[in-house]
Formats: C-alpha cells, structure tokens, sequence
C-alpha cells in the first residue's frame, strides 16, 4: 500500500491531450448531469427553483432531498464513463480492510490541518491585498453554509447527504476518474496536484459571498490531502468516507454554533 511510482512522468504529446480532455470533459459532464438531476428532483418533489434552490422558501428536508439528487448525476457521469470507455480499473477500488477506517481518519487529521494552513494563507494574502490595493477581502462562504445559518434544522438533514452522497460523488468524479486519468498523463504527484486544481476550481459554483479565491484555495487543499490519502491506500473507499466525514462534521459544528451563542472563529 503506496504511492505507485512513476510520481512524475510525462507522457507523449497525444496521450496529455487526451487525458486532459476526457479530465474536463468528465468535470462539465458531472455539473450538468448535476443540474439535470437537480432539476428533475425539484420538479418530482414540487420544488420551486425558478430563482435556484432557496432554504428560505423550501422545507429543510425538501432542500437536503434535492442537494441529493443532484449528485446522483455527479455519480452517473463518473460510471457512464467508465462504462462507456470500459475502464473500471482507471478507479482504484478494493474489499475494505479495517485499517481504512484509520486511514480516513488520517484524511480528517489532515483536510483540518491543511485548512488551517490554507487558512493562515489566506490571511497573509488578505493582509497584503488590503495593504497594497486598499481591497478589502471577505472570506467564501458556501451557500449551503449561508443559508443554513437562517434555518439551522438544514444542516442536520445535510450530514447524511454529506455522507451518502457528496463524499461518494465527488470522489469518484475528481479522484477516481479525473486523477485517474492526469495520473496517466503526468504520473501521480502531478495527477494528484492538478486533480486537486480541478476540484477547486469546481467549487466555484458553491460560492454565496466572499472572495472566491480563498474558497478555491481551501477547497483546492482539501483536494491535496485527500489525493494523497486516496493514492496510498488505493481505495477510493477512503478519500470517500473522510470526504463525507469532514463535510458531515462542519454541519454539525454549524448547527451547534447556529443553535447556541457561541460563534465560529473569524466570525
């Protein structure tokens, strides 16, 4: 159970292209599928979304319901290619073993860390911003994050979701296939490096206010760590369940600080 060596490799001109096409193209697949999906669900479960999925006007559990739909397509768009190109072995996924669990651990231990590394860059680069150009920079926010603060119950019904869908479907997009397929075109530290851009970058779409760049820097972070948690117990299992974990933790962190006086630090 290691890094698989070449770690840095380039590949021939043609075979870069195509990688990095079908990276993307599987990327825009999953958002759209996504959208799809979304839509679809909303309009199975009389859903208003004319103006997007809003928590203030949707039943918490309407809103997580549709949440989860909506990486049902994140899913299908990673299977359809497999299925489609025939290469279920780009993902790397083997019989559990009772030390998963405390790798997906050591996935937690180090998205916290890296965040609060990330964090501290963030800060620093904020810090130089405002005193060079006079900007004033604001922390991202996730809209789910935003919205649930208005209605704290949404974040309890979004920790299943976080664990049965969201860290499920985005590993399986951005480190089984997407990773996969840089993996092959520049060997595993680069795969691991642009794999975790990518992800970053996909997280645009989440943003609700604030600076997206530094939300593309901590997503982009997270992406790193479990990269590496992913190429070294090759199982795609275990990114998965620290994903979900990570994500699950933060709602239920959010629901206590949203449901007492406390508040979260920098806030």
């Amino acid at each position: 159970m290691a890094l698989s060596p070449p770690y840095v490799a380039v590949a021939d001109g043609r075979t870069i292209t195509e990688n990095v096409v079908r990276a993307l193209a599987v990327v825009a697949g999953a958002f759209l599928f996504a959208g799809v999906f979304s839509a679809l669900g909303a309009a199975l479960l009389g859903v208003n979304v004319d103006n997007g999925l809003d928590a203030s006007s949707t039943p918490a559990a309407l809103y997580a319901a549709v949440n989860a739909i909506s990486f049902v397509g994140f899913i299908l768009s990673g299977v359809a290619y497999l299925r489609l190109r025939d290469d279920r072995s780009l993902v790397h996924l083997r019989r559990p073993r009772p030390s998963d669990l405390g790798w997906a651990v050591v996935g937690l231990v180090g998205i916290l860390l890296g965040s609060l590394v990330m964090g501290a860059v963030v800060d620093v680069l904020s810090a130089l911003a405002e005193t060079l150009f006079g900007v004033t920079v604001e922390s991202g926010q996730n809209s789910i994050i935003t919205q649930g603060r208005e209605n704290p119950v949404l974040f309890l019904y979004m920790v299943p979701v976080a664990l049965f869908f969201v860290g499920p479907a985005e590993e399986l997009v951005f480190r089984g296939v997407v990773q996969g397929l840089l993996r092959r075109a520049f060997g595993v530290v680069p795969g691991v490096a642009f794999a975790s851009l990518l992800f970053g970058l996909g997280h645009y779409l989440a943003i609700s206010s604030g600076s997206a760049w530094t939300y593309i820097l901590t997503a982009g972070a997270l992406g790193l760590v479990l990269g590496a948690v992913y190429e070294y117990t090759e199982s795609i299992a275990v990114p998965a369940l620290a994903h979900g974990l990570w994500n699950a933790g933060l709602f239920v962190v959010n629901y206590y600080v949203a449901t007492t006086a406390l508040t979260m630090p920098g806030g």
